[in-house]
């Protein structure tokens, strides 16, 4: 069984292939020229709930989430302004994935592969930049950033590891590498642009990063 529900307004360009069963699709697209691509292959994966569906408002919003394997899941995405654009490819089982986004010019990349991989993502602001790679197990993202011209690169490879970081202001960069297990990093940068490169190799590393 599929289930698929969309509501669109002026303009909007919607594909949603959905094949095997039991996947979900809850879509909501209201504005001018938005843009929404769902490929999901596998069982049991959904985009949004009947109760809080997937989200675009604004002019020339663009989402493209594909799903593959079981049991992966979109369960909460928001873009709301213009010209923001999303990306969130998930490829094994139970991974999970959260996106929002508030203003103008905003990006999200996000991937994960494997199983039982989580992101959290919020952007507000103008010309944000998060980008997410996991591909293992168990790893987690949240990031969060609030002003202007923020970007957060993150990559995490094998199992277990962890990153929280948090950017308010404006002109911030966080790149952050874990390769292993357990390793974890929390960054908070606050003020105006503030820079962060760091990289992790191998089981139980910790960093900590504070500027403002």
């Amino acid at each position: 069984m599929k289930k698929l529900l969309l509501s669109a307004s002026i303009m909007a360009i919607m594909s949603t292939p959905v094949l095997a069963d039991s996947n979900e699709v809850y879509m909501e697209q209201l504005g001018i020229i938005n843009q929404f691509n769902s490929d999901q292959s596998g069982n049991n994966n959904t985009i949004g709930s009947s109760r809080n569906a997937a989200t675009q408002d604004g002019t020339g919003n663009y989402a493209d989430l594909d799903q593959t394997g079981n049991r992966n899941g979109i369960d909460r995405f928001m873009q709301d302004g213009n010209y923001n654009r999303a990306d969130i490819d998930q490829v094994g089982y139970g991974n999970d994935s959260n996106t929002y986004q508030k203003g103008d010019g905003n990006q999200t990349n996000v991937a994960q592969y494997v199983y039982d991989n989580e992101s959290n993502t919020v952007q507000v602001g103008d010309e944000n930049v998060i980008g997410a790679f996991q591909f293992g197990s168990q790893n987690d993202i949240y990031a969060e950033q609030r002003g202007d011209g923020n970007t957060i690169n993150a990559s995490q490879v094998l199992n277990n590891n962890d990153l929280d970081a948090e950017q308010f202001g404006n002109g911030n960069m966080l790149t952050s590498s874990q390769f292993g297990s357990y390793n974890r990093i929390d960054s908070h940068q606050h003020g105006t642009d503030n820079m962060a490169h760091l990289s992790q190799q191998g089981i139980g590393n910790r960093a900590n990063v504070v500027q403002h």
